[in-house]
This record gives C-alpha cells, structure tokens and sequence, in this order.
C-alpha cells in the first residue's frame, strides 16, 4: 500500500501539478493536514497528510493560479490534495490487486498540525517542494 501512495504522490506533483518533487530527510513542524481512511476490503488505513502553507502555495499556485490562500481556501485545498492522492492510490491498488476491493472516506481538514510527532504515525513519506516539506503518513 505504501508504494501505491508513493507512486500516486509522485505522479500528482509532476503530472498534474508540475512540480518537481524530492525525498526530505525530516518532517518539520506547523503544517497544515487532512486525514482520509483508505479501506481494503473492510479493514480501515488512515492517512494522514501535512502540507507546509508554502507547499500549498505553489501547489495552488500551480492549479488555480493564486498562490495566496485565505484559510478556508486553504481547508479546501488539503481536503482535494487529500482524495486525489489517495484516490490514485486507490485506483493504482485495485489495478495491481483484483481479489481486494477499495474504498476510501471522505477527508477530514486537520487544521493547523504543531507538532507531527503527536500523530504517531506508523509509516511515514517525506518529501519537499522548493525545500519544503510535506508528509504522508499512515496513523
């Protein structure tokens, strides 16, 4: 499962954003986030994704050509990112496993995220876009 969100990130920040996107060595901290539960067959996996605002800029940037975000714009925002992610991810897994059927939830807008490290995830994907981070992680 962690492959298939790694591909869906990928392919999200250069395919559809344009982005160039690279490996970060650590999370950093006031981020914003949205969690959504991606289900293979009944079993329920939550994600958690955090965004620094300056992602989210450039990843606005990029798809509705304003870089400067009021809040609720922001919650919209993380909540897209959120199921087009994890919708590829979805539909990457259901390609490479028919016996498995998925689904996912509807995200939840997580606000402000201080401190990442309170979330406990268990598995976790770093990354930056123009040297700031973002995470994706599994709770």
């Amino acid at each position: 499962m962690l492959r298939a969100i790694d591909t869906a990130i990928k392919s999200f920040c250069t395919d559809i954003v344009g982005l160039e996107i690279q490996e970060a060595k650590y999370i950093g901290d006031k981020l914003y986030g949205a969690a959504i539960a991606l289900y293979e067959n009944e079993k329920e996996t939550q994600w958690y994704l955090l965004f620094k605002k300056h992602s989210l800029n450039q990843i606005s940037k990029a798809l509705l050509f304003d870089d400067d975000l009021k809040e609720d714009d922001l919650d919209d925002l993380v909540k897209e990112i959120a199921n087009l992610i994890i919708g590829s991810a979805k539909v990457i897994l259901e390609t490479n496993n028919s016996n498995a059927q998925y689904r996912i939830g509807v995200p939840d807008f997580l606000g402000h995220v201080d401190n990442p490290k309170m979330l406990q995830l268990e598995e976790i994907l770093l990354y930056k876009i123009k040297n700031r981070t973002f995470v994706v992680g599994k709770g």
